[in-house]
């Protein structure tokens, strides 16, 4: 072991409170910065970052069912400028009787076997995804109580059938209120009613003049009448964007603050625990230590306890990001919000890079000093020990 490497054990190991509050600081700083960083990211574009990952419909078209057919709907995918198309499904428009499960307003019931897929991929918040009959998963939205395990019973139908809830689900573009498999639809759907649902992603969907146009495109081949509403991605976004309007400022500035408030107590701490060896450095030069030497042993007595302090709150951040990132899922409407890898990488870079420069800037100080003038500082004596 060298000179230098004896050094750095040495202090580590003699200046344990130090040490201990260097580590403590680190730690501490970087899972504020973690759960900052991400509340940042989040904030920047939630609504365009969650469409983007779950690839949201551009535009959802409903047909009625006695105007068109599955196959007729299904050769739409295949029209020029369509990048991607899911469906068709069957739906229905029913309404649940009124208990405690919520009120019966009607809700939009879509059979679909699973929820993944080119276009809408529905995120699963709770529970599983229907895999039978007698199963419904509701969206996070919907006007009713999503309470997994709990009936809903449909008393306007032949049947009066009874759903039980298995699931939780988000779609970023609210294509539908409930998920029921395929074999469930013709149990919900009325004598005369219940119609289709066609979900599309164009190659051009940035102006709503593109969205019409595409719209146009795909129903040029069905019959005048086969349509019966629509929905743009760009109407879903506007309305995002508005109810989310009073949250993104408040989580920039907190996430500003935490990033802020870590660097100035990381910054302090090293620089005190540093200048506190001022004496130490005078007697490292008096025995042949050059000012290089003494600054790369403060820097490597001030990265060990940084770096153990690095890792447990990266840790730290990753728990503490849990569950604010729930309520920001819920303050957005989005789904899947984590904690981006870079977002770590970032802060442990920058944290360990603080650190040393911080120390290298204390020790250099320090270390220019004279050494009979480094040596004085310290000496004298206090009135009365303490900590």
């Amino acid at each position: 072991m060298s000179a230098l490497a004896r050094v750095v054990r040495s202090g580590v190991g003699r200046r344990r409170v130090q040490t201990l509050v260097i580590g403590l600081a680190a730690m501490m700083a970087v899972a504020a910065s973690v759960l900052a960083g991400s509340l940042l990211v989040v904030s920047g574009a939630p609504f365009d970052d969650a469409f983007a990952r779950q690839h949201g419909a551009h535009l959802s078209v409903r047909f009625h069912a006695d105007e068109v057919s599955a196959g007729q709907l299904a050769q739409t995918a295949h029209t020029d400028g369509v990048r991607a198309a899911a469906g068709p499904f069957r739906t229905a428009t029913v309404t649940p009787r009124a208990d405690a499960t919520g009120p019966g307003w009607p809700l939009t019931v879509t059979g679909r076997a699973a929820p993944g897929g080119d276009v809408d991929q529905v995120a699963l918040t709770e529970g599983r995804w229907a895999a039978r009959p007698g199963e419904i998963v509701l969206s996070a939205g919907s006007s009713l109580f999503p309470a997994l395990g709990k009936e809903i019973r449909f008393t306007g139908l032949a049947g009066d059938p009874a759903l039980t809830v298995v699931g939780v689900a988000r779609s970023v573009t609210g294509t539908s209120d409930a998920w029921v498999v395929p074999a469930q639809m013709p149990a919900l759907t009325p004598p005369g009613g219940g119609g289709y649902q066609m979900l599309y992603r164009f190659a051009e969907a940035d102006t709503a003049a593109r969205i019409s146009e595409g719209g146009r495109s795909v129903k040029a081949s069905l019959p005048a009448t086969a349509a019966t509403g629509e929905q743009s991605w760009l109407t879903v976004r506007r309305n995002a964007a508005q109810d989310t309007a009073l949250y993104v400022p408040f989580l920039f500035a907190f996430g500003t603050l935490g990033l802020v408030m870590s660097v100035l107590t990381v910054g302090n701490v090293v620089a005190s625990a540093v200048g506190a060896g001022t004496r130490r450095i005078g007697i490292l030069k008096a025995v042949g230590f050059t000012p290089a030497q003494v600054v790369r042993a403060y820097v490597g007595q001030a990265l060990i306890p940084a770096t153990a302090g690095t890792v447990l709150g990266i840790v730290a951040g990753h728990l503490l990001a849990v569950p604010v990132m729930a309520e920001t899922e819920e303050a957005y409407g989005t789904s899947s919000l984590a904690v981006a890898p870079w977002v770590d990488v970032a802060v442990i870079a920058g944290a360990l890079g603080l650190v040393s420069a911080t120390a290298w800037a204390a020790a250099w100080r320090a270390g220019r000093l004279r050494t009979v003038d480094a040596l004085a500082v310290g000496r004298t004596a206090s009135a009365a020990r303490g900590r």
